[in-house]
């Protein structure tokens, strides 16, 4: 008689999913053995080895994927937006919302009044949901504080999150999402503070892992992407870009000519720029 193995844990009686295929190659009633941290074996429960688990975890139905990945979040921001949402179900558009004060720049009000750890207190709380989703890897955006002492406060505070969770925590510098209302008819001078202030301090204190912008008719032309993200490169920072959300402006291009790690929204993303 075979001696039978001892492991770490078993995990016995859910449906498994294990992205083998297009199928994503559901195990029906399947186990998963783990030992030392790592998976040495998965399959139906029918078909398992003899193990013998220091711990055992056997679910009544239910499913086990791999870890999920958010790859875009505004986790971190104070205040609320709920009577905007209110607005857009009744036919309220998004430039019309921002066009009366509300929209980023709401957010961008209330962010710069929070300190840190309001933040991170408020935020921590909406990445706990998104974890017992089955999250394991999570990008999170600055973006509303608009100004170079907020920007950092909110990077800050992302970083913080990292270290308090069990889960890879990306950050991205998206200062570039809009103009703030003190350089609404200065927009150079918010693109000089990003790319000769904000983003080689980021760089030296290693607050972000990635430089994002938005690119839409609202915030940054093409031409001032390609200032921002041709400061990101020249200090070694990957690039990704909020791109054709509202409007056709050649973002998605834009993004791909820079090698970006991702074009996001691309509601009015054409053939031609998934080629």
């Amino acid at each position: 008689m075979a001696e039978m193995k001892q492991i770490d844990s078993l995990w016995l009686g859910a449906d498994i999913v294990t992205m083998r295929d297009g199928h994503y190659n559901l195990i029906a009633d399947g186990a998963l053995a783990v030992d030392n941290g790592e998976l040495i074996w998965v399959g139906s429960r029918s078909e398992m080895p003899d193990f013998t688990a220091r711990q055992q975890h056997t679910f009544d139905g239910g499913i086990i994927t791999p870890g999920l990945v958010d790859c875009h979040t505004h986790l971190v921001f104070a205040g609320d937006r709920s009577e905007e949402f209110e607005q857009r179900l009744n036919g309220v558009s998004y430039a019309d919302i921002a066009a009366q004060g509300g929209g980023i720049l709401s957010t961008v009000r209330a962010t710069r009044a929070a300190t840190q750890q309001e933040l991170v207190r408020a935020a921590r709380w909406r990445l706990d949901r998104l974890l017992a989703e089955g999250v394991t890897t999570v990008e999170i955006k600055s973006g509303y504080g608009l100004d170079e002492q907020s920007e950092l406060t909110m990077l800050r505070a992302i970083r913080e999150l990292a270290q308090s969770v069990p889960a890879d925590v990306r950050a991205t510098c998206l200062a570039a999402h809009g103009f703030p209302p003190e350089f609404k008819d200065n927009p150079q001078g918010w693109i000089d503070i990003i790319c000769e202030r904000l983003l080689p301090q980021v760089k030296a204190a290693g607050l972000a892992d990635a430089v994002d912008a938005f690119c839409e008719h609202l915030a940054f032309s093409p031409q001032q992407v390609r200032t921002v993200f041709d400061c990101a490169h020249a200090l070694g920072l990957p690039v990704k870009l909020h791109a054709e959300q509202l409007s056709a402006l050649g973002g998605a291009a834009l993004a791909a000519s820079y090698g970006a790690l991702s074009a996001d929204h691309l509601e009015y993303a054409t053939e031609a720029d998934a080629r």
